[in-house]
């Protein structure tokens, strides 16, 4: 059962690094400023699988993603993604 539980976040782990191979937490050359909230990633993400707020967040703050607030007051992802 141990077994299974590791293989589950693995693959939960391999979604969200391939979701993120083309964004990242700071502008670079090439890349469109692309603000997200957790629960606009979720809606992105649970065709794949079924994440928590929670999880999408912790996955943020560990890779290094920062909130940021728009004009409006809300706040969001600061996220960069390529073109």
């Amino acid at each position: 059962m141990e077994e299974k539980n590791d293989r589950k976040e693995q693959v939960k782990s391999q979604i969200l690094d391939a979701f993120f191979t083309f964004r990242s937490p700071l502008p670079k050359e090439g890349m469109v400023q692309e603000n997200r909230t957790t629960t606009e990633l979720l809606d992105d993400l649970q065709e794949m699988y079924g994440y928590t707020v929670d999880e999408i967040a912790d996955y943020l703050i560990e890779h290094e993603y920062a909130p940021t607030t728009e004009q409006d007051g809300s706040v969001k992802w600061a996220i960069w993604r390529m073109l």
